[in-house]
């Protein structure tokens, strides 16, 4: 019987090394057909930085691991969100430029609502928000609390930042340097990003009395305008699509700093070349195309295609 396309990534999934470990001894994995980027930057992300751990136990590596596989996930749903809704908008666009009943509409000043749009842009900022919860919880095994002691990553982060100084004085196996960089790096998102989708979130869903949300006519340039955020006036479905990569990209740094608590400030850890990410990609047999850091090394080598086609084929052998 030959292979379905559709079933390819479980194949792959199962047949990889590191999943069979997790899966004797946990005994069972979550999974989904994952972008293969998204998993790059939540599980493989997370496995470049704890190869620094000093004792690394199979039990933290499974912890771990089961977070960022969750945290995949949710990822996911956020940018199915994103992409329908990017879906949603062409179609409608092009059924409003086809009927010359809903452009004399816009062009006297009524504004079209498209529902299925509405909800999904609704949803997007839903599973943003779960998002950011997910993520913290990166932290329980690294900081050896119960599963669910951190469970909301807050408004802008605020309570987890109270809770990350609080480790610096209490918790001993933690490296206080690195928990000081976390600390930044979400104080750092704060200020526009959080505030921004906030402000996005609350303009359509919480504190407008009328529906405000839908196509019009741009008299400026004399056609249809698509919806966009209230404050920059820019188009939505861009908007979303930048606020996903952003998320993808910030998710990334939070897992390997977390992680990185564990290591000395001996081990340094550096960023990535695509490259780099490329080779090592090839012999994982992963996309770390959005991961960022990695244990450093005191080697420096130029990868070349040649190379990265080596480590494909090494992958290969290694998780057969």
């Amino acid at each position: 019987m030959p292979s379905n396309p559709q079933n390819d990534w479980l194949d792959k999934e199962l047949n990889h090394k590191k999943i069979s470990e997790v899966l004797e001894n946990s005994g069972a994995v979550t999974t989904i057909q994952p972008d293969p980027d998204i998993l790059g930057a939540t599980v493989g992300q997370s496995w470049l930085i704890l190869n620094g751990v000093p004792n690394l136990t199979t039990e933290l590596t499974d912890e771990v691991t089961l977070r960022a596989n969750f945290l995949a996930m949710k990822l996911n749903s956020l940018r199915y969100h994103q992409r329908r809704y990017q879906e949603l908008q062409k179609v409608r666009l092009k059924e409003i430029g086809e009927s010359a009943t809903l452009l004399k509409a816009l062009q006297k000043g009524i504004k079209v609502c498209e529902l299925e749009m509405l909800y999904e842009m609704e949803s997007f900022f839903l599973q943003y928000k779960s998002s950011l919860d997910m993520l913290v919880k990166i932290l329980c095994p690294v900081t050896g609390l119960s599963a669910g002691t951190l469970s909301s990553y807050g408004k802008f982060g605020e309570r987890l930042v109270k809770r990350l100084k609080k480790f610096k004085k209490t918790n001993h196996k933690l490296t206080v340097g690195r928990i000081d960089w976390l600390i930044e790096e979400i104080e750092k998102a704060k200020s526009p990003w959080l505030e921004s989708i906030i402000t996005i979130r609350d303009t359509y869903s919480h504190y407008r009395t009328e529906i405000n949300f839908g196509f019009e006519w741009d008299k400026s340039v004399g056609r249809i305008k698509v919806p966009v955020s209230v404050e920059e006036n820019h188009p939505l479905n861009l908007v979303m699509e930048n606020l996903t990569d952003y998320l993808i990209s910030y998710c990334a740094h939070f897992i390997a700093i977390s992680i990185s608590c564990l290591i000395p400030l001996e081990t340094h850890i550096q960023g990535m070349g695509m490259m780099e990410k490329r080779y090592i990609g090839a012999r994982w047999q992963m996309d770390l195309s959005k991961a960022e850091w990695k244990i450093a090394s005191n080697v420096i080598r130029e990868y070349t295609e040649d190379d990265i086609k080596k480590a494909k084929s090494f992958g290969e052998r290694e998780n057969e």
